[in-house]
């Protein structure tokens, strides 16, 4: 199999280990079996969810405002994660990027193959020369998969953001198309 396959007319992505869809509008409780894990939450400016209901305004929020994509399980195509990109500004192609999984899937590298295909989507399809992403200071994880893709840290933002009660310091990555050269995102946007 090619490392990535895409389907225009739907939008999915197939990688080595998974499949990527669009968000759709019945994906509240995939979201919730995510956001319920106050690990997967910590880092996030989104309180742990506790019910559909909460999740369900996540996702709406998400159809709106994001083009995120859903991680799914082949077999089961349960869903395990998002990834996705946001506030694209088309003048300056530039998007941000973000991204959670469940915990029970952290460590197998799943999150750096869909982060990859989403990528390569981005620069192929929506034109993009310039990806933001944000961690919080000490999560070591987000840093390794920003790192492993490409992305460089650019700054420290002290007191950019505001969740559980506290202001916390942010990294400030960002990868450019220049950077791609001949790797793994560069070799997925033959994909599209």
């Amino acid at each position: 199999m090619p490392l990535l396959e895409f389907d225009p007319a739907t939008r999915r992505m197939r990688t080595q280990r998974m499949l990527l869809r669009p968000l759709e509008a019945t994906d509240a409780a995939g979201l919730l079996g995510i956001y319920s894990q106050p690990e997967v939450t910590r880092y996030y400016e989104l309180d742990t969810l506790s019910d559909l209901l909460q999740a369900q305004r996540v996702l709406d929020f998400f159809l709106k405002h994001h083009d995120r994509f859903a991680m799914l399980e082949p077999g089961s195509l349960r869903m395990f994660g998002t990834c996705g990109l946001f506030f694209w500004d088309k003048t300056t192609n530039m998007a941000s990027f973000g991204y959670d999984m469940a915990s029970q899937f952290w460590g197998r590298g799943l999150m750096r193959e869909a982060a990859g295909a989403v990528l390569a989507y981005g620069f192929a399809t929506m034109g993009l020369n310039r990806v933001n992403a944000l961690t919080a200071l000490d999560n070591r994880a987000s840093i390794k998969v920003l790192e492993a893709l490409g992305f460089e840290q650019e700054a420290v933002l002290r007191q950019f953001a505001y969740w559980k009660g506290a202001y916390h310091d942010m990294r400030m990555f960002a990868l450019l198309r220049e950077q791609l050269g001949e790797g793994p995102i560069a070799q997925a946007m033959a994909a599209f």
